[in-house]
């Protein structure tokens, strides 16, 4: 059978295996012809005369036609390449045919006792004769071979079984070997027939592959091919080659890669040093770099190559590829200058200013250096941020231009100038001068950039702080350092800005508070240490408590109870605020929920909880939960929050109304109180600040501000809650100016939910006696 190829090949083998067929089909027809003809013969005096003369016939009519079919196969030679299974099959059928003809014989001219011992071993050795030459000539195919030497073998077996004789006998067992190794050998040989052609084309296809890619690679490619002899000296230069250096390929023929260089400077060490010891050590090398003068420029080459020998292992010289990588190494170049400084100043970045300050640490600033050390000086920009906003970017792009320009001229040799990015800068100086030394320059730089600019036309004024931190005395590390100079630089502007501070222990010591404080308030929430305490309101005329604020602590484990004054700020600052705020809101709608009606809650609303997006949820889940009605929920706002992105504060607070809650306007007067505020949004309540309340009976104008306040709160049909009220007199003068609730000490401080329940029995006792005087009085008067 045929032997597994694969299937784009299998049409290619049959045509090889048929083409084989064909080449010894004349011999074979022939051969066929003239044996049976000389059987005939030799049968002719005897018994089997008249069927010997008509196998003759048709034996010589098969080989007559096949010589035909091979003519005509002759003269359509060329026309097809492949050849279908069905073709092959119909070869092997008509194999089978002329086989069966000489199978006939041994039946025809051996059987019966007619048949003389001459006549019986002259037919077995035709054919074991013609099974031989049929296996010979059909060799690549073995359906054929076996097909036709078959019915041969089985017609003379067929007779010499019956014959008895033990001579005939041993030539039927060799008869069958015969068949046997002729048969294996066509299955051996149509084998390694059809793996040779596999293997043949698969050669072809790669030489032809092989081929393309060097002739695309010498007309398309950037790389070029080169050879040297066992010299060094150039002895094949590809056109693309001697392209690249500027000049003929005759002229580089000859010469040795390491005078192609020409001028280029360099040490002992250089690439070129390396080239010429890779080549004489005869070792492969690969993207070797070297300089190559072209002209008056000088490029840059890579370089790739491996040694060749001859057959019998000796030394040839060099093969190898090359490509000009003279762009590839300016892009690179380029890149580099990106990663190491900033774009828009040109000033060394942030990783220069690492690798700097690591540089100065390792030369000055280690702990056995007797003398010198380093110093990191912070600078952040004061205003910046003012002329960004209202000048624009570009005028803000252009000034950190010519603050660095000045700041590199101010600082000069004396240190290492960066800019760490925004408007931050540090310098690096080494070794590190007197602390008076760097108070001077720290000094001159600030006046320096708080001189005025000219930016696109605008008069710009802007100032500086400094931080200073100096090696090893302010700390042990480089990233230390640079953290205890960004500690002085935040005392700098806390101090009033345009001034430079010098690192003090004391800065750590805060800075480590603040980040002590800023964990265990991110833990405060999953340890459950937050509390609510709630702060009651009073109603002005009757004084009856008309609800709660709630007010926020935190129970800290080893702090105490934390005011909110010591770590609100801190929370806003950390972005701790929304999710405390949320569970504020909560717990708050939660205790109010199961005071006796209508009794309110009152809950502050920081501005990063609007900045959140999701505060009008918050609420109407804080309502839903709790089952509190809206009304009796009250979200008391400052009135900076209105300062920024006002319109979309304004459409957060008309949703929240919606939900039918109130809205309370708190510290009204205090900040940047605008009457716009009020008619744009219909708010239910303004809150008087306690500095109002607390300097009102001693400060006419203030009184004359309280009495404004609360006329206006009549005016525009507002609410009015006066703050920190301390002192039955506060509570007589605000209630003559008609003031609505009062709230502080005088009537309750914070209390925990707990004593929510004596406080409101307390009250109750105190109405029931009020009542109860109220009425003994009217029946007094009555009698």
């Amino acid at each position: 059978m045929l032997p597994v190829v694969p299937e784009e090949m299998a049409g290619r083998v049959r045509m090889e295996q048929l083409a084989s067929i064909l080449r010894l089909t004349p011999i074979m027809m022939g051969a066929n012809i003239v044996i049976a003809m000389l059987v005939c013969l030799a049968g002719l005096t005897g018994p089997h005369r008249t069927g010997l003369i008509i196998w003759s016939a048709m034996v010589i009519s098969y080989g007559l036609l096949g010589l035909r079919g091979w003519l005509a196969a002759q003269r359509s030679k060329g026309g097809k390449s492949t050849v279908s299974a069905r073709g092959l099959r119909r070869i092997a059928t008509q194999a089978g045919l002329l086989g069966c003809l000489w199978g006939a014989l041994p039946i025809l001219a051996m059987d019966g006792d007619a048949a003389s011992v001459q006549m019986r071993m002259m037919i077995v050795s035709v054919i074991a004769g013609m099974v031989g030459c049929g296996g010979f000539a059909m060799l690549a195919f073995p359906p054929a071979a076996i097909a036709y030497s078959t019915p041969m073998v089985i017609g003379s077996l067929y007779v010499l079984a019956r014959s008895g004789d033990p001579i005939l006998l041993a030539l039927g067992g060799l008869l069958i070997f015969c068949y046997l190794v002729v048969s294996l050998s066509c299955l051996s040989h149509a084998k390694v027939f059809a793996e040779r052609l596999v293997a043949g084309e698969e050669l072809e296809r790669q030489k032809q592959v092989v081929s393309l890619l060097l002739s695309d690679f010498e007309e398309g490619a950037s790389d070029w091919l080169w050879e040297i002899d066992a010299h060094g000296a150039l002895s094949y230069v590809s056109d693309r080659m001697a392209a690249a250096a500027g000049t003929d390929r005759r002229a580089l023929l000859g010469q040795t890669l390491a005078a192609l260089c020409g001028p280029a400077v360099e040490g002992p060490t250089g690439p070129v040093a390396s080239l010429t010891a890779l080549l004489a050590e005869h070792r492969t090398f690969r993207d070797i770099v070297v300089p190559v003068q072209v002209g008056a420029l000088t490029h840059w080459w890579s370089l790739s190559a491996k040694p060749i020998h001859d057959k019998d292992g000796a030394f040839m010289g060099f093969r190898g590829v090359g490509a000009d990588v003279t762009a590839a190494r300016e892009a690179q170049a380029r890149i580099s200058r990106l990663a190491h400084f900033d774009v828009l100043t040109q000033l060394p970045n942030r990783l220069s200013f690492l690798q700097a300050l690591s540089k100065a640490w390792t030369d000055h600033a280690q702990a056995d250096d007797a003398v010198g050390g380093c110093a990191v000086l912070c600078l952040d920009l004061d205003y910046f941020k003012g002329v960004n906003d209202s000048l624009g970017h570009p005028v803000g792009d252009a000034l950190l231009i010519e603050v660095a320009e000045r700041l590199r001229q101010c600082v000069g040799e004396a240190g290492f100038v960066a800019r760490l990015g925004g408007d931050e800068f540090a310098v690096v100086v080494a070794p590190a001068p007197a602390p008076e030394a760097l108070g001077e320059l720290a000094r001159a730089i600030v006046e320096t950039l708080s001189q005025p600019y000219d930016i696109k036309g605008h008069n710009v004024l802007i100032g500086a702080s400094i931080g200073i931190a100096i090696a090893p005395v302010d700390a042990a590390d480089p990233d230390s350092l640079l953290k205890n100079a960004d500690l002085a630089l935040y005392r700098a502007k806390g101090d009033g800005r345009g001034a430079y501070r010098f690192f003090e222990l004391s800065m750590d010591v805060g800075a480590q508070e603040r980040r002590a404080l800023e964990m265990d308030l991110r833990a405060a929430l999953k340890n459950d240490e937050l509390r609510v305490f709630f702060q009651p309101l009073i109603g002005c005329r009757e004084h009856d408590i008309t609800g709660f604020e709630a007010l926020l602590r935190w129970e800290h484990p080893r702090r105490g109870l934390v005011p909110p004054n010591d770590f609100i700020a801190c929370a806003e600052q950390w972005g701790l605020i929304g999710k405390i705020g949320e569970w504020v809101l909560n717990e708050a709608c939660r205790q109010a929920a199961s005071w006796p009606a209508p009794l309110t809650v009152a809950v502050n609303l920081s501005p990063n909880q609007f900045a959140s997006g999701d505060l009008v949820g918050q609420v109407a889940r804080a309502l839903s939960d709790s089952g509190l009605d809206p009304s009796r929920l009250e979200l008391e706002i400052t009135e900076g929050l209105l300062l920024n992105d006002t319109a979309r504060t304004l459409e957060q607070l008309a949703a929240l109304k919606t939900l039918g809650v109130k809205i309370a306007m708190d510290d009204f007067g205090t900040g940047y109180s605008s009457l716009a505020y009020l008619w744009r949004f219909p708010f239910d309540k303004i809150k008087l600040d306690r500095s109002f309340v607390a300097e009102m009976g001693e400060n006419t104008a203030i009184s004359d501000i309280v009495r404004t306040i609360t006329l206006l709160g009549q005016t525009l049909k507002l609410q009015v809650t006066a703050e920190g009220v301390e002192t039955a007199d506060q509570a007589r003068m605000l209630g003559e100016m008609h003031c609505d609730h009062f709230q502080g000490f005088l009537f309750g401080r914070p209390m925990p939910v707990g004593d929510i329940p004596n406080f409101l029995l307390s009250d109750l006792a105190r109405r029931m006696r009020r009542q109860s005087v109220a009425a003994e009085t009217d029946s007094a008067a009555s009698a």
